[in-house]
């Protein structure tokens, strides 16, 4: 198991519907004085989304159906005569009555506390329920006046081909690719014959099979291959930027690594060089900040280039929470591990022989060979007597044990048994596992609901070589 801070996505997503915004006085048999529109913010994937917004009924949270349908790949029908709104992701259906409170999911009745409401023309559906029904994740932030929805679906195998299934384990795009790869900013690489193409959430192509090699979409833009060339698209596959570099990697934080002969440096989304190739070693910016190395020592930039952190470290990893992973010089040449903040000051000592970045509020570390959790302020937040332990995600970590690899949860409680020979981290809901030669596909409650790529089909765009994952301090597994 390695342990890597995940990539910066943010970017453009082709928006599938998009409708007028709403000034709504009064909404169906709602009181006029429990409903209004909110002026939110709301992304979808990470990408911001404009044409449409939300409402709040009786403390409910509502969107239009339409477009919030679009947004988690799947159709919407309408019947006018029953005021029924169908909503159908590959093999999942919902059936909505307008003031109904039960709902029809799989065809199955469901008791509705907020029913679906239909004003001017248009059916608005409570966004949780809806989310939650197509396995999708939503965050409202009022603080932020942010929406946030993430739609879960994930490769699968069948027949020898790849496709996607959603956190239940049902088919939302049938298996019919060489190669199918995660969701970054709402497109997903996929392999035809051969050649490298994207698709959209609902599986519609939307730049065709075309490249030798293809990346995720990272800041707006895809690094792609063909005919021996590197160049940057757009998530309309319209070329933006064909850089004149040694090697290239994606963008992060509004910039991308290149090297040129055996120095790196960054260019901007115009592809101007703002910062000139001039470290030994660098890597992708996270928290607006980006390990670098000098002189044989790692420190931290700024996205002007500016040396923030000084090159001091024999290993620096990316800031997550606000903390970033150092190792300090050792006499014999390893030393131990601790964070900086963002001045550079050391507010979690460099005491740990093992320590991985924060990931969810906690870091993994390790004193004489045994992992703890510590939050991030140092405290121990959870004592382990695992050898091996994973990040958590979707609050569940890997652990080992007698040779198998199971799952535990934020108060340490076994939550999925140590029975796989491999595992990797949940990502949006599920967990690719080994047994042997098979690989499946886990629910957080160690459900298997798909066989998964094994692993020389694994669901990863090929990637860029070491600055892509930075120099990671900890014994990796």
């Amino acid at each position: 198991m390695t342990h890597t801070s995940p990539a910066i996505r943010k970017g453009l997503l082709i928006a599938a519907a998009a409708l007028a915004a709403l000034q709504i006085a009064s909404f169906g048999n709602a009181n006029p004085a429990s409903a209004a529109t909110a002026s939110i913010g709301i992304s979808v994937d990470g990408i911001a989304q404009s044409g449409w917004t939300t409402a709040t009924i009786n403390g409910t949270t509502y969107v239009p159906a339409k477009p919030f349908a679009a947004a988690l790949g799947a159709t919407l029908k309408w019947e006018q005569a029953t005021k029924t709104t169908t909503i159908t992701q590959g093999k999942r259906s919902l059936k909505l009555v307008v003031n109904a409170k039960t709902a029809v999911v799989n065809g199955k009745s469901v008791a509705l506390t907020t029913p679906a409401q239909f004003k001017d023309g248009i059916v608005w559906v409570p966004a949780r329920f809806v989310a939650d029904t197509f396995g999708a994740t939503i965050g409202l932030n009022a603080a932020a006046s942010t929406l946030s929805l993430t739609p879960r679906l994930h490769p699968y195998v069948a027949g020898g081909k790849q496709g996607y299934v959603n956190v239940f384990g049902e088919t939302v795009i049938a298996a019919k690719y060489d190669q199918a790869n995660e969701f970054s900013e709402g497109l997903a690489i996929v392999r035809v014959g051969g050649k490298f193409g994207y698709i959209d959430i609902s599986g519609k192509s939307v730049i065709a099979p075309q490249f030798s090699q293809a990346f995720d979409f990272s800041d707006g833009l895809a690094l792609v291959e063909q005919d021996g060339k590197s160049f940057y698209i757009n998530a309309f596959g319209k070329t933006v930027i064909i850089p004149a570099y040694d090697e290239v990697f994606d963008f992060s934080g509004g910039l991308a690594l290149v090297r040129s002969g055996d120095l790196f440096g960054y260019i901007d989304h115009a592809g101007k060089e703002v910062i000139k190739p001039q470290f030994e070693d660098a890597f992708y910016f996270s928290g607006g900040l980006a390990g670098v190395q000098i002189e044989g020592k790692y420190g931290y930039i700024d996205a002007t280039g500016k040396v923030v952190i000084p090159a001091i470290y024999q290993h620096v990893s990316d800031f997550s929470y606000g903390l970033g992973l150092v190792q300090a010089e050792g006499a014999d040449g390893e030393g131990s591990f601790g964070f900086v903040n963002a001045k550079g000051a050391l507010t979690i000592p460099a005491t740990y022989s093992q320590a991985f970045s924060f990931s969810e509020g906690l870091a993994a570390v390790a004193t004489d060979g045994v992992f703890s959790y510590v939050n991030t302020k140092g405290e121990v937040v959870l004592a382990t007597e695992y050898e091996d332990v994973g990040d958590f995600h979707d609050s569940l970590a890997s652990f080992e044990q007698d040779g198998k690899y199971g799952f535990i949860d934020k108060k340490g409680k076994v939550v999925i048994e140590a029975k796989f020979d491999s595992v990797e981290a949940f990502d949006k809901g599920l967990a690719r596992v080994i047994v042997g030669s098979d690989a499946k596909l886990i629910d957080v409650k160690g459900k298997v609901v798909a066989a998964a790529p094994v692993a020389e089909e694994a669901p990863a765009a090929p990637a860029p070589a070491t600055p892509a994952t930075p120099a990671t301090p900890a014994t990796t597994k």
